[in-house]
C-alpha cells in the first residue's frame, strides 16, 4: 500500500517537476542574455559567473498563462548576493530566486612584500585574477596600473593592490628651488621661487617669489614647476 501511494505521489508531481524546469530554464536564459552581459559593460575584462540558488521554491509555483513571466534583478549594483524576482500576471503570483555573483577580474598585486613607502613597480608586482567582492577599494589593473605610487602601508606578499593601499609620490619638498608660471589668458609669466612646503602632484602649496618675496598658492605641475592663475 504505502508504495502505491508513493507511486501515485510521484505521477502527480511530475508535470510540476517539468514546469519548473522550464522556470529554471527561463532564469537561466535571462541571466544569460541579459545580466551577464550587463554585467560585462561595466567590468570589460571580468570573468562572471552567477549560481541559483533555492531552485526547490520553483516547484510550487502554478503554471503561468501563456507563460508571460517577468524576472527582474532586485539588486543590479551588488557584488555578490543577490535576488531575481519572478512573476506572473495569471494566475497573480509572485518568488524570489537567490543567487551568487563571481565577478573576477585581472589585477595587480604584490608578488614580494612591499614596505610603507617604498615604490610600487613592475618588478615587485604582477597580475592575478581576483573577485571584486574581496576588495575594499578601486583596484589597479594593467589598464591603470599603480606603478610610479608611494605604498601609504605595509603590502603583504599577493595582497591585491588597491587605491587604499597607495598614495601619490612627493615631488616637490620645501625648500627646493622652483619655477613659478604665472598664466592669465594667452599671457604667461615665469619666475623663479621657492618651495615653503611639500607637494605631489595636483596639490596646491604655498609657494615664495624669489624676487618680490610675495608667497601665493601653486599648483604643483612637476617635480620643478608651480603654476599659479590669475
Amino acid at each position: 500500500m504505502r508504495i502505491s501511494r508513493l507511486l501515485i505521489a510521484f505521477i502527480c508531481l511530475q508535470p510540476h517537476f517539468t514546469y519548473a524546469q522550464a522556470l529554471e530554464e527561463i532564469v537561466n536564459r535571462f541571466i544569460s542574455q541579459v545580466e551577464i552581459p550587463r554585467l560585462s559593460e561595466v567590468y570589460p575584462h571580468a570573468t562572471i559567473t552567477i549560481k541559483l540558488n533555492n531552485l526547490a521554491s520553483l516547484n510550487y509555483l502554478p503554471d503561468c498563462k501563456d507563460n508571460q513571466i517577468s524576472i527582474q534583478n532586485q539588486r543590479p549594483e551588488a557584488r555578490k548576493r543577490t535576488n531575481y524576482e519572478i512573476s506572473c500576471p495569471d494566475p497573480v503570483w509572485k518568488s524570489y530566486l537567490p543567487a551568487i555573483q563571481s565577478i573576477s577580474i585581472p589585477a595587480i598585486r604584490a608578488i614580494t612584500p612591499i614596505n610603507r613607502g617604498q615604490i610600487i613597480s613592475q618588478s615587485n608586482t604582477d597580475t592575478g585574477e581576483v573577485d571584486i567582492a574581496d576588495l575594499r577599494g578601486q583596484v589597479y589593473t594593467q589598464q591603470k596600473p599603480p606603478y610610479g605610487l608611494i605604498a601609504s602601508r605595509n603590502i603583504r606578499l599577493n595582497t591585491f593592490i588597491t587605491d587604499n593601499l597607495t598614495r601619490l609620490p612627493t615631488l616637490i619638498k620645501k625648500g627646493d628651488a622652483i619655477q613659478i608660471t604665472a598664466s592669465s589668458g594667452t599671457i604667461t609669466v615665469r619666475m623663479n621661487g621657492v618651495a615653503l612646503e611639500n607637494g605631489v602632484k595636483g596639490q596646491q602649496i604655498r609657494v615664495k617669489n624669489a624676487s618680490s618675496g610675495r608667497i601665493v598658492y601653486a599648483k604643483v605641475v612637476t617635480d620643478s614647476e608651480v603654476l599659479v592663475n590669475y
